[in-house]
């Protein structure tokens, strides 16, 4: 396993937590206020494995192969962003969560961690927009001509577009 590799190894844990502590939640809100209390530890055991997928994730951004296209470059950028923004907003809301038990959690923390996962799911989806229309942490060996032509590593230049996958290619 390459180093870049352990950051999509390890974002699933944290992905889960959270999401899971955030439906939990919703479910347990004027039902099961008993519930709250476990979707709060969801929502902490989250912020730890995030950390180390976040540690992971600087390591990847720094050590990826350049064999990716321009906009998996630049797309990277906002991932990092909408990363950093969910778990910072994840992590407030779980500390905050924590502190006020046994009492239930406000609505205001409650709409905190909606607004988190939706933060979460965008980052997840450029994420893999990034891996597979873009090529990043890929094997460049593997990759097909056209990627190859487009990537943002060996001197060519790009104009911002994505590659199509058929283009040029006899099936």
């Amino acid at each position: 396993m390459d180093v870049w590799e352990f950051h999509p190894a390890l974002v699933h844990f944290p992905i889960a937590l959270f999401l899971g502590g955030v439906l939990l939640d919703l479910y347990a809100w004027g039902r099961r206020e008993d519930l709250a209390r476990i979707a709060t530890g969801l929502l902490l055991a989250g912020v730890v494995a995030g950390i180390f997928a976040a540690l992971a994730g600087v390591v990847a951004f720094y050590t990826v192969p350049s064999s990716h296209t321009e906009e998996a470059h630049h797309l990277v950028l906002w991932h990092i962003g909408l990363a950093v923004t969910m778990f910072v907003l994840f992590t407030v809301a779980a500390i905050v969560r924590r502190r006020r038990e046994p009492a239930p959690p406000t609505p205001a923390i409650r709409i905190l961690g909606l607004v988190a996962a939706v933060a979460l799911l965008v980052a997840a989806g450029l994420g893999g927009r990034i891996v597979y229309h873009g090529g990043m942490g890929i094997d460049p060996k593997i990759l097909v001509p056209d990627l190859h032509e487009h990537s943002h590593g060996g001197g060519h230049t790009h104009e911002g577009e994505s590659p199509s996958r058929h283009e040029g290619h006899e099936h």
